[in-house]
């Protein structure tokens, strides 16, 4: 696990190049065990270790016999020891025990193709010295991140933006755009970045660079295949037998490896994984906070897991400081990025690295599973349809009147109201409209004239719908792109962004069996009622898991680890809220009308409606100005 950095002139070098050590030494968080560099007349490589595999002979930058190509590398291959020995019969020779040393050789085998044969999380560089070639990569997923730019004839890029801003022809112009999306779903859909000038290489796609031309294209792309299974015990089978594989697969490291514990299915099923393939302790790590009134967390339950398996298990209790540890949070984000849930990770990881440098995650489980109740709440939608539209939209209006929603951060009124409004919207624009944090007419009312004119042209959730509308409009298709629609959009652009800044802000290394290259050709091949089988969200994964886990864990509702901001906003931290949204800061940033934040605010304050998330991204919007732009 690394950090990644460098830099390309396209033709041909100039007098001053980017201070290669200064855009990679902004990521030591990344890694703290050692640092690397290649240089080349027109060429920079910079890397960053956290060693967690051959840790004595894996140092980077990796070259072949010749010397003729480099690679750099951040991540980890899991099916390195495969390629290894697939690589040895053809011919080549390994100086180290690494994964690293795959990439070099499969370059020289499979060209572009290289990571169509990776098992694992990565970003790579690979320079090609006798044909003056660039080749950047990144993940099926997104796992791990990968940010360029091109200043004129120099392409730079890096694992986060820090490193490329660290050059001064790099722009800080902010694309509104990205921004108003921000607002929307808390995070900024890629390949967009906040910055106009830099953008994302996306999951699954490679980057190449050669005689001036810079190319990026797609090798791989999730594709659901329902019917494939000829019945439900089948696909159970195949399930359980790919998830073990997957977490076995990620216990490989020269390092002690533990486990972020919650109470839930999908760290419970990662944990009785682990103790069928672990000869020494587990060790786990949970982290919740609260009083006795009102507990925000799954110790309890996560506890007796800990019990029930004899691990060495670590339970940290605390009461998070939003106000002193969000510019930390957004600095290691350099962009926006409003999902609470990243300050509790980043705590946790904190702690948890003082034990272990690697710790397993349940992210991406209900992605792949059918985990979140919006799909039972979409599969509903479309019953729902069949109502005549002029009683769909009298439902929609009374929800409207009498509906309130929670005063406490409890989504169901919201939830159910959003269903009734939904009912009136085709199926694309329905899904959408789930996820928003704020009515997209609403949320344009707060921006100034200026700022709506600057987004005239902006189709707020375009990147969502366009994986729901199928060519001939059916909904049964769209119903069965939900899960396939969230792993494009959701999984990599929110959770797995902040399972990466935040465990990395701490220089650990987190994997996520649920997010694996196996696991996910598997879960391709079930129909989304397998999933939902009796209304139950993820029917399909807690059968593949019954042997193993009792069924109290198996019958528990889904429950997040979530800060109570709604609550918070409305007390300990409204004058905080207050001062950051100020009229006069208002002004001053130019996106907003200071009166409509403050009526916004006073609705929430009030009780009227939960704007907390809204809130919480206006919030961080602002302190983003002051920690990067500022």
């Amino acid at each position: 696990m690394c950090g990644i950095a460098g830099y390309l002139f396209l033709t041909a070098p100039r007098d001053e190049a980017p201070d290669l050590e200064r855009m990679t030494r902004l990521l030591s968080h990344r890694g703290p065990d050692e640092e690397g560099y290649h240089r080349e007349e027109r060429v920079g490589l910079g890397m960053r270790r956290l060693s967690i595999i051959d840790l004595e002979t894996g140092k980077q930058p990796i070259h072949n016999e010749t010397g003729d190509i480099t690679v750099v590398f951040n991540g980890e291959i899991y099916n390195f020891h495969e390629l290894r020995s697939r690589l040895l019969a053809l011919g080549h020779q390994f100086s180290t025990a690494s994964d690293t040393e795959v990439l070099v050789h499969g370059y020289e085998e499979w060209g572009d193709a290289l990571p169509q044969h990776l098992r694992g999380m990565f970003t790579f560089a690979i320079w090609d010295r006798r044909q003056q070639r660039l080749l950047l990569a990144r993940d099926h997923f997104g796992i791990k991140p990968l940010y360029y730019t091109r200043c004129g004839d120099l392409l730079l890029f890096g694992s986060e933006i820090k490193s490329l801003l660290a050059w001064k022809d790099v722009s800080r112009e902010i694309d509104h755009h990205a921004f108003d999306r921000f607002l929307s779903f808390l995070y900024i859909p890629e390949p967009s970045s906040i910055f106009r000038q830099i953008q994302a290489l996306p999951a699954g796609h490679t980057l190449t660079c050669q005689q001036g031309t810079v190319r990026v294209e797609r090798y791989w792309r999730y594709r659901p295949e329902p019917g494939r299974f000829s019945s439900r015990s089948d696909a159970i089978e195949a399930v359980r037998e790919a998830f073990e594989d997957s977490v076995r697969a990620m216990l490989i490291a020269d390092v002690p490896v533990g486990l972020f514990l919650s109470g839930g299915v999908d760290s419970a099923s990662i944990l009785a994984m682990m103790a069928r393939h672990s000869n020494e302790p587990i060790q786990t790590f949970s982290i919740g906070f609260g009083d006795a009134e009102h507990r925000w967390d799954e110790l309890k339950a996560a506890a007796a897991l800990a019990q029930h398996h004899h691990t060495q298990h670590h339970e940290f209790r605390l009461e998070p400081d939003v106000v002193s540890l969000l510019p930390e949070v957004i600095r290691h984000f350099d962009q926006p990025f409003a999902n609470p849930t990243a300050v509790i990770l980043h705590l946790l990881s904190e702690r948890t690295r003082q034990h272990v440098k690697v710790a397993l995650s349940g992210t991406g489980g209900d992605e792949f599973f059918a985990g979140y109740p919006r799909y039972l709440g979409m599969t509903l939608l479309d019953r729902y349809r069949f109502l005549p539209s002029a009683l769909r939209r009298a439902a929609a209006g009374l929800g409207r009147v009498l509906l309130r929603e929670s005063n406490d951060g409890r989504q169901g009124a919201r939830r159910a109201r959003r269903f009734l409004e939904s009912g009136t919207l085709p199926f694309d624009q329905s899904y959408a409209a789930m996820l928003v944090t704020l009515e997209d007419a609403r949320k344009r009312q707060l921006y100034t004239p200026e700022m709506q004119q600057q987004l005239a042209d902006c189709d707020t959730t375009d990147f969502v719908r366009q994986h729901l509308v199928a060519s001939d409009g059916s909904t049964p298709a769209a119903l069965e792109r939900l899960l396939a629609t969230d792993i494009a959009t959701y999984l990599p652009f929110n959770q797995l962004a902040y399972a990466d800044r935040m465990s990395m802000a701490g220089s650990l290394e987190v994997r996520v069996p649920f997010v694996d290259q196996r696991l996910a050709d598997v879960a391709a091949g079930i129909p989304l009622a397998w999933h939902l089988r009796r209304g139950q969200t993820k029917s399909l994964f807690r059968e593949a898991m019954a042997p193993f886990l009792s069924q109290q864990v198996l019958r528990g509702a889904k429950r997040g680890l979530n800060l109570p901001i709604a609550l918070w906003f409305r007390g300990e931290l409204l004058g905080w809220l207050r001062d950051l949204l100020a009229p006069e800061r208002i002004a001053q940033r130019g996106y907003f009308r200071p009166e409509a934040i403050q009526e916004l605010l006073s609705e929430h304050v009030a009780g009227r409606r939960d704007h907390s998330l809204f809130l919480w991204a206006l919030a961080v919007q602002e302190v983003w100005h002051q920690e990067i732009i500022d």
